[in-house]
C-alpha cells in the first residue's frame, strides 16, 4: 500500500511532493509505519526504480518474444513496449533513472536500465546480423534507439509533447516513435 500510494503521489505532485511523512499521511497508516519498510526517502525511491525495473523488463521481454523471429519486428516491439511502460507507470518512470539511486539498487543488472539496454543491444545486433542495419559496431544505433523512446516518453510525461500538437495521444506516441526507429536502423517500414 505504501508503495502505491507513493507512485501515485510522484504521478500527481511530482517526486518533490514526496516525503514519508505526507506518505503516512495520504496512506492513512500511522507515522511510523513507513519505517517498518523503509529507512529513509531514498530507501523507499530505489524500491519504486526496483520495481519499475521489473515491469520495464517483462513487458519488453513480452513484446520480443510475441515478435518471433522478425528482427525489424522485435526492435519495434521493444520500443512499443518501453514507450508504453512509460505512459502507464510515470511514477515508476520519473524514479528508475535517477542517478544517485543507480548503485543502490538492488539488482545490478539493472543499474541505468542495464537489462532493457541488452534486449536492445540484442535486437539492434540481429538486424545488423540479417543485413537489415549497418554493420560494425551496433552502440551508436543502439543509444538512438534508446534515446528516441526514453526522450519521447519524458517529454510526453512532462507535458512538452502533448500540447504541441505533434501527436495525438500516447498509443500515436508509441507507435510513431517504435516505428521511426525501425526506419531509422533498418530502413523498412512496418
Amino acid at each position: 500500500m505504501l508503495l502505491e500510494t507513493a507512485l501515485r503521489v510522484i504521478e500527481h505532485d511530482g517526486l518533490a511532493a514526496l516525503s514519508l511523512q505526507a506518505l503516512t499521511r495520504r496512506a492513512g497508516v500511522s507515522s511510523g509505519a513507513p519505517y517498518h519498510h523503509f529507512e529513509n526517502r531514498e530507501q523507499l525511491l530505489i524500491a519504486i526504480a526496483d520495481q519499475g525495473f521489473e515491469l520495464l523488463i517483462a513487458e519488453m521481454r513480452r513484446a520480443a518474444d510475441a515478435a518471433g523471429d522478425d528482427a525489424a519486428g522485435r526492435l519495434r516491439g521493444l520500443g512499443l513496449a518501453y514507450v508504453r511502460f512509460a505512459l502507464a507507470h510515470r511514477g515508476h518512470f520519473r524514479v528508475m533513472f535517477r542517478p544517485e539511486l543507480q548503485a543502490q539498487l538492488a539488482n545490478p543488472t539493472q543499474q541505468s536500465g542495464g537489462e532493457g539496454f541488452a534486449l536492445l543491444r540484442q535486437a539492434v545486433i540481429r538486424c545488423q546480423n540479417e543485413g537489415l542495419a549497418p554493420g560494425g559496431d551496433p552502440t551508436p544505433l543502439v543509444l538512438v534507439a534508446w534515446s528516441c523512446v526514453h526522450g519521447a516518453s519524458a517529454l510526453w510525461i512532462d507535458g512538452s509533447l502533448g500540447n504541441k500538437g505533434l501527436i495525438a495521444d500516447e498509443e500515436q506516441l508509441a507507435l510513431t516513435v517504435s516505428g521511426t526507429i525501425v526506419r531509422l536502423i533498418t530502413g523498412r517500414t512496418i
